[in-house]
């Protein structure tokens, strides 16, 4: 089973700063946990699970976001569900990839954009981490997914 290991700090001025009047809250849209099949390579297979994918990817919204002043609570005004769609991993003569694809919708159904992550390292561990970075990073710095915060 691969999964992320913890999260990189997002700096201000990667992302930059997020203004949201109102209190806001994320879910994670994947229900079930299960392994599922995202790479072989040879007689090895390589399983993900994607609600613990997107517990990882929420939660560092919730972290950084917070350290933004903005106010994240379970119970808000404006709510997000964000699901991992999907994850492949490759291999490369030098390096090996991470490729996923994340869902974030409204709660309420009126808007939703999917975010891409692809980070490529030596080290499997790095590669994926370094996804799910790009993902948070992409979602942080969307000004239409800033606009929806308003």
């Amino acid at each position: 089973m691969v999964y992320p290991r913890g999260p990189i700090a997002v700096k201000m001025d990667v992302a930059g700063s997020i203004e949201a009047e109102k209190v806001v809250s994320f879910v994670n849209g994947v229900t079930e946990s299960k392994p599922t099949l995202v790479a072989t390579q040879g007689a090895h297979k390589y399983f993900a699970d994607y609600k613990q994918w997107t517990s990882s990817i929420v939660s560092q919204l919730e972290d950084e976001l917070t350290n933004r002043g903005v106010q994240v609570k379970p119970e808000s005004e404006v709510g997000f569900k964000v699901a991992v769609e999907s994850v492949g991993l490759s291999w490369g003569t030098f390096s090996q990839r991470c490729i996923i694809r994340a869902r974030v919708e409204k709660t309420d159904g009126t808007w939703s954009r999917t975010y891409e992550g692809n980070d490529a390292s030596m080290n499997f561990n790095r590669a994926i981490d370094g996804t799910i970075y790009k993902v948070v990073v992409a979602i942080m710095g969307d000004q239409d997914f800033k606009n929806t915060l308003q």
